[in-house]
């Protein structure tokens, strides 16, 4: 067997570096290349995935179960970080809604750099000027069903299902807004945390949002309707800075 000479090995390691180099560069060059941003955002209830209309899940803070048929969400005031610039999506109002065809809801940012993104930031509600206005921007819309009227303003997060006692079914109406309400998360961003096709998935858990201090829960059935009564709605919005997290 003919064993390779010196130039040959210097040919084939010369070819490999090549390789990896143009490898490397084509991947860092993807990378650079402005993509659609897509957050995703996936509704749990606790662990179990939400389920519209047929899934019941146990009422976390007294006796009963509970079943949901509607659930919408206002994002607002999308804002990326990089290391030395910061972007601020126009007209940032996104009414995400879970009622489609797929297990998510889903916000878009078109055309954007990816690499280096350091840090998202976003609003749940509409901020004070926007819910106070008749301005139609985004998925503002002031003859919607998410709108109350221009001096209540819009509902941040609309829940509504059905919960179900030993000898009784009672309505669950959640409807929370006020300018009170209105919350600002923000999210440390890695590269794993964001995929080949620039998704950055979310992780909503409703239970979270009847939760008052990591141990006693609100019961559902005790308050099943928060609509107007500031202090209920208050309790209610307390728990946005938690119900959204990253997966």
């Amino acid at each position: 067997m003919t064993k390779p000479n010196k130039l040959t090995l210097v040919y084939a390691s010369l070819t490999l570096a090549i390789v990896a180099v143009v490898i490397v560069v084509a991947t860092l060059w993807q990378q650079a290349k402005p993509q659609d941003l897509k957050l995703r955002f996936h509704p749990y209830v606790g662990e179990q995935p939400l389920v519209l209309h047929d899934q019941s899940y146990n009422n976390p803070g007294g006796e009963g179960q509970f079943s949901i048929r509607d659930f919408q969400l206002f994002i607002s005031n999308i804002v990326l970080d990089y290391p030395a610039s910061r972007f601020n999506e126009l007209e940032s109002y996104h009414l995400v809604r879970f009622d489609g065809n797929t297990s998510f809801g889903q916000i878009v940012v078109p055309q954007i750099k990816l690499q280096k993104l350091r840090q998202v930031l976003f609003g749940i509600g509409i901020d004070a000027k926007a819910n106070g206005s008749l301005i139609i921007a985004g998925d503002l819309d002031p003859n919607s069903r998410m709108a109350w009227n221009w001096q209540v303003g819009y509902k941040f997060l609309l829940l509504e299902g059905t919960i179900t006692l030993e000898n009784e079914q009672l309505p669950l109406v959640y409807h929370i807004g006020f300018d009170q309400s209105y919350t600002v998360l923000n999210f440390d961003i890695s590269n794993n945390n964001v995929d080949d096709n620039g998704v950055i998935n979310f992780k909503i858990d409703l239970l979270r949002l009847f939760e008052q201090d990591g141990i006693n829960y609100i019961d559902m059935a005790k308050m099943n309707n928060v609509k107007f009564a500031p202090d209920d709605v208050q309790l209610i919005a307390n728990s946005f800075d938690k119900f959204i997290r990253l997966m």
